[in-house]
């Protein structure tokens, strides 16, 4: 069998059980190391022995509902790829409009700082943009630290990484930021079965899941701003799309001077949550 036949009868296995078709191509593509051109070139070739143990394990596993980025261990991010493990969610490509979003409205010098950083992506990709900057990395998780500093270490990209809950390390460190990016846990309990089985069963959901009803990091978050921000300094969240309102209204009862705002995805949905960090006159 050629490694064109595999990918045909893959994708064909694939689609009866309801799973998309093009992920069998990037699963190939990725455990193989393979670019688009070498499938173009080489596809017709008959596949070697190993390759096709390593092709029929990892479709195996991706039959069985495991994410194509767990199976290949890389995901890709704003245009370049990280490694991810079962220890932190997946990148989402909703996730690098909030990126977009905050690198509009933060300071080219200054100290930053990634509150819930997961895999490392947000604030390796601050640094990777804006080089001058001092980002600054948090995550309850050592687990998901582990992995934040194998990427740094894979890109070779210089950033702080602190361990501790929400603004807590900063606030012990007496760091005060110049900016203030977060994609914390924001859905409830009561959401998980709107979640698909997929995510629910294969992602951590220490990453995923927030109390008060999905608004629980939210809550910290807003209270300790006057204890790590600087003035005009910006502040952006990612949020769940039914949380835009509720989140202003949040803010408002907190600082009623402050001008916080949502923007829509590229899907259309409420996801960006932004605000210039001010204390009240």
């Amino acid at each position: 069998m050629s490694y064109r036949q595999w990918l045909a009868q893959a994708k064909i296995r694939a689609t009866a059980l309801e799973l998309e078709a093009t992920a069998v191509e990037w699963l190939l593509l990725d455990l193989l190391g393979w670019t688009r051109v070498k499938l173009l070139s080489d596809g017709n070739q008959v596949m070697i022995e190993a390759d096709a143990k390593r092709l029929d394990e990892g479709l195996a596993r991706f039959l069985a509902g495991e994410p194509v980025q767990y199976i290949t261990q890389q995901a890709t991010f704003y245009g370049r790829d990280y490694y991810v493990d079962h220890r932190v969610l997946i990148p989402r490509p909703e996730t690098e409009e909030v990126v977009l979003q905050f690198l509009k409205l933060c300071p080219s010098t200054g100290v930053i700082a990634d509150v819930g950083t997961g895999s490392g992506v947000i604030a390796l990709t601050i640094k990777q943009e804006c080089p001058a900057l001092e980002v600054w990395a948090s995550d309850i998780s050592l687990d998901a630290l582990a992995v934040s500093r194998r990427n740094a270490q894979q890109l070779n990209v210089s950033i702080n990484l602190i361990q501790g809950d929400v603004l807590a390390p900063f606030i012990e460190r007496g760091i005060q930021l110049d900016g203030l990016i977060s994609n914390p846990p924001y859905i409830a309990q009561t959401e998980m079965s709107e979640m698909g089985s997929d995510v629910i069963a294969h992602e951590p959901h220490l990453a995923l899941f927030a109390d008060q009803a999905g608004y629980g990091i939210y809550d910290q978050l807003l209270k300790g701003l006057p204890k790590v921000m600087k003035q005009g300094a910006p502040v952006v969240f990612e949020i769940g799309y039914q949380q835009g309102e509720a989140l202003i209204n949040m803010t408002k009862a907190c600082y009623p001077h402050l001008h916080p705002q949502v923007l829509k995805d590229i899907n259309g949905q409420p996801r960006v949550f932004y605000m210039i960090w001010n204390e009240a006159s």
